[in-house]
């Protein structure tokens, strides 16, 4: 074979490196193009039983609008039964003609067929299997026993040793069967997810565990409002903490963290907690019975127009949590020109590692938290330094990279 590398860019087309298209020609192959992606939910008020849902995946519903814009894009959500339909430049994959039909089988049983539809109507080039789970796994063990290319994103991933992890065995199932499957194709969201996963399953080498480092798609606004007296924090610097309220987000720590802070910097700033609170009122215990409640507020859940006012009127973001692939939050929080603050053992500080952007405690201690707070909130900041680091993490960047993977996994399996 020749030393050129052959591009794959349509269902049944080839082209080497060599070749010379025009421009027209280039465009018109990229379309054929057919990419299926998997996922359980994702957020989308355009959607009926996804509207409220706030723990779907935004970056996997922006990455397939991102990808439609290029391709063919197709989405298959598994959380409920859904007609066929378009939402912008991603075409949803029916599956309620498939329970119609299908009445007193499992829900899962009936999603699998749903995907087994799709593949043989849409007969995709290569499918794309987000995250973990039943359903996830169930369409990554028919697209090996058919094998059909496929590739599978890890968003997260729990480290067997961490204290958490015994709250986690479905989970830390679900990873080992994915992580131990031949010749997988995985896409982590970050490089010290990558590293993780890597330095857990020796099986997996380098070239099998590509970094495709997230995005967001989100539109900064700066809301005026009086939402901070409100609050009863006029004149504190503020940081804001959204995400889920549960143990592995480990907000506790940061309450615990605030008590030894200075007293004379305590009065000065403030934390806002927003999320969806799955510990049934424990975080707002702890800052009562702390007597912070003038300085820690939980301010609910928050969609995506209110979260903007709330970002308005910050001045950092926070994290505490033990693990996180590529904090979308954080994403956001850049596009505000707002510094971080986490630990240097989370999987995305490798990812976010500029002295001008972020605040690391560099122990999983209150006292060390407490320390990076202190340097955060007595620190200058250049927003507007932090604003173009953020357009690093553009979607067209993701779209463009995920692209380059697709290509990459197909010319293999065209070689072989």
């Amino acid at each position: 074979m020749s030393g050129n590398r052959i591009y794959y860019i349509g269902r049944k087309k080839r082209i080497d490196k060599g070749s010379i298209l025009n421009k027209e020609e280039l465009s018109e192959e990229k379309t054929d193009m057919k990419v299926l992606s998997i996922i359980w939910k994702i957020p989308d008020n355009r959607l009926k039983g996804f509207s409220n849902d706030t723990n779907g995946l935004v970056i996997v519903r922006d990455l397939c609008e991102y990808l439609g814009r290029k391709v063919e894009s197709y989405l298959l959500l598994g959380k409920e039964y859904l007609p066929e339909m378009v939402l912008g430049n991603i075409h949803i994959v029916g599956s309620k003609d498939i329970a119609e039909k299908m009445v007193g089988k499992s829900h899962l049983d009936i999603m699998k067929a749903a995907f087994e539809k799709a593949l043989v109507q849409l007969q995709p080039d290569i499918v794309h299997i987000h995250d973990y789970g039943d359903f996830c796994r169930s369409c990554m063990k028919i697209c090996y026993k058919r094998q059909i290319p496929y590739v599978f994103t890890a968003h997260g991933f729990i480290d067997k040793k961490q204290e958490i992890a015994q709250s986690y065995n479905r989970t830390l199932e679900w990873q080992k069967e994915v992580y131990m499957t031949p010749n997988i194709h995985i896409v982590a969201v970050g490089k010290g997810l990558a590293n993780k996963i890597i330095a857990e399953y020796s099986n997996l080498n380098c070239g099998q565990v590509r970094v495709i480092q997230n995005g967001t798609d989100f539109k900064p606004e700066i809301v005026e409002s009086n939402l901070k007296s409100e609050l009863g924090l006029q004149g504190r610097k503020l940081l804001i903490c959204p995400g889920k309220i549960l143990i592995r987000k480990n907000q506790m720590q940061i309450v615990r963290a605030f008590q030894m802070l200075p007293k004379s910097l305590r009065k000065n700033i403030g934390v806002l907690f927003c999320g969806n609170d799955r510990l049934e009122g424990a975080l707002q215990k702890a800052i009562e019975d702390e007597g912070l409640g003038d300085s820690l507020k939980y301010v609910g859940i928050l969609n995506s127009a209110e979260i903007k006012e709330y970002y308005s009127i910050s001045d950092g973001f926070i994290t505490a949590s033990i693990s996180e692939g590529l904090s979308i939050a954080a994403l956001e929080a850049l596009a505000y020109g707002l510094p971080l603050v986490m630990f240097s053992d989370l999987e995305c500080a490798m990812d976010l590692d500029d002295k001008k952007v972020s605040c690391f405690a560099e122990k999983r201690t209150d006292q060390s938290l407490a320390d990076a707070i202190e340097e955060w909130a007595t620190r200058e900041w250049d927003r507007n330094y932090i604003l173009k680091y953020a357009d690093n993490f553009s979607m067209e960047r993701v779209a463009g990279e995920y692209l380059d993977c697709y290509n990459d996994i197909l010319n293999r399996s065209t070689i072989s």
